[in-house]
């Protein structure tokens, strides 16, 4: 089968196929008399299964080698380790959405701090690196409303 239906039926664009055969995470397809790449069953199978990992979010050297473990034959090893890489995702993703949340606690500080013309209590809420990006060093003449350094 050619790289267009393996495309189709795996869910990925034939450019993130190649992409992933030129870094080694998926093995390049035997060749027909024509150089065509010509893709197996087990090609497909892999490719799909790669896919459905990175889906899940997991990396790509990761979802490749758990890919391969089933297209060889040895799925009992990718479901026997299936519940701790699925815990270490949580676990990172729990992370991300923390940090996420203290990201978005800061920039609500800040915009209460700019939509409120730099009162000075809101400006305490603020670091003082955030307080310098927030201080206009424009041209004189600047439209700018000052935000008074220190709060």
């Amino acid at each position: 089968m050619r790289i267009g239906e393996v495309a189709e039926r795996s869910g990925l664009s034939t450019a993130t196929i190649r992409f992933y055969e030129r870094r080694g995470l998926l093995p390049g397809p035997g060749r027909a008399a024509n150089g065509y790449r010509e893709y197996t069953p087990t090609d497909l199978d892999r490719t799909a299964t790669f896919a459905r990992f990175r889906d899940l979010g997991l990396d790509a050297p990761e979802a490749a080698r758990m890919a391969d473990q089933c297209a060889t034959g040895h799925c009992d090893l990718t479901v026997t380790e299936m519940p701790a890489v699925l815990a270490g995702h949580r676990a990172a993703i729990a992370e991300r959405m923390a940090q996420l949340q203290r990201l978005d606690a800061r920039l609500a500080a800040i915009q209460t701090a700019v939509d409120t013309s730099g009162q000075s209590d809101h400006l305490s809420q603020l670091s003082e690196k955030e307080i310098e990006m927030l201080e206009c060093t424009c041209d004189p003449g600047c439209p700018c409303p000052p935000i008074p350094a220190g709060g």
